[in-house]
């Protein structure tokens, strides 16, 4: 009975206030047709990741880089086993994600988890658990939602309606041990330091976590700090495998330019 009021009212709110008439982002009047609900010029503006990626953390690489990995990986090993991502963090994707943290703009992470769903439609990749990155009390609390979990539900709602081996969607599976320093200021080994023993698993959770593979999601990677603190934790609570889809990630850039533009 419950399901069926809640299809009734999502069909009347479609009915009283149609979507897909106008762009998410600007504004501006579009048709259904419109992919994610954005005008030519939105969906334009992003940083698509369409050729060469890292083999470990799925960064774009360069047309001319001769390696597999990214700059970051051949630095350090990450926890989690491979990572993938829908788009570069340039200065449009910037901007969005500053929308969608810190102005109220929640709506963004419903198209960016149907952005998501569309980029592991190309990969053969079974799991069974999807785990969003969790926020600490006090941003939850300014920001009024986690943007990570809005994607992550997004993500499996469309997994289920539209895809085969669906994975189960655990919300409540990680937990934020205390409240963190903003990473943008930090250099990477920094980042590695404040998040030592950030997360754990709920241990109300352990039991449908063993033995299970997990797909973590996150917004944005760039050092790779936070995933792998968050897959560390999942193996060591029981995970067989983790896997890491983020929306945007950071360019490949040696460790000396990223440090540069953390000191201008």
């Amino acid at each position: 009975m419950r399901e069926l009021l809640r299809v009734f009212l999502r069909e009347l709110d479609e009915a009283v206030f149609p979507s897909s008439i106008y762009c998410t982002v600007c504004g501006s009047m579009i048709n259904r047709t419109r992919a994610y609900s954005l005008c030519d010029d939105c969906i334009g503006g992003f940083h698509w990741i369409t050729g060469r990626t890292c083999e470990k953390c799925g960064k774009a690489m360069p047309r001319t880089s001769m390696g597999r990995l990214c700059y970051d990986c051949m630095q350090l090993d990450h926890f989690f086993r491979k990572g993938f991502s829908c788009l570069t963090y340039g200065l449009y994707e910037r901007q969005l994600m500053m929308d969608l943290k810190y102005a109220g703009k929640g709506y963004l992470a419903r198209i960016f988890g149907d952005v998501m769903y569309d980029r592991m439609e190309a990969e053969d990749l079974r799991v069974d658990l999807i785990v969003p990155v969790p926020v600490s009390r006090g941003r939850l609390r300014r920001r009024g939602y986690n943007q990570s979990l809005i994607m992550a539900r997004r993500l499996a709602q469309r997994w289920k309606r539209e895809g085969e081996h669906a994975p189960s969607l655990c919300p409540d599976m990680l937990q934020r041990t205390r409240e963190t320093k903003m990473l943008r200021s930090l250099n990477p080994t920094e980042r590695r330091m404040a998040l030592r023993g950030a997360f754990v698993v709920n241990p109300l959770m352990k039991q449908r976590l063993e033995g299970r593979s997990v797909l973590l999601i996150d917004d944005i990677y760039t050092t790779g700090a936070t995933a792998d603190a968050c897959s560390q934790a999942l193996l060591e609570g029981g995970a067989s495998d983790v896997f890491l889809l983020t929306l945007a990630s950071g360019g490949n850039r040696r460790p000396a330019e990223l440090e540069a533009d953390r000191q201008t």
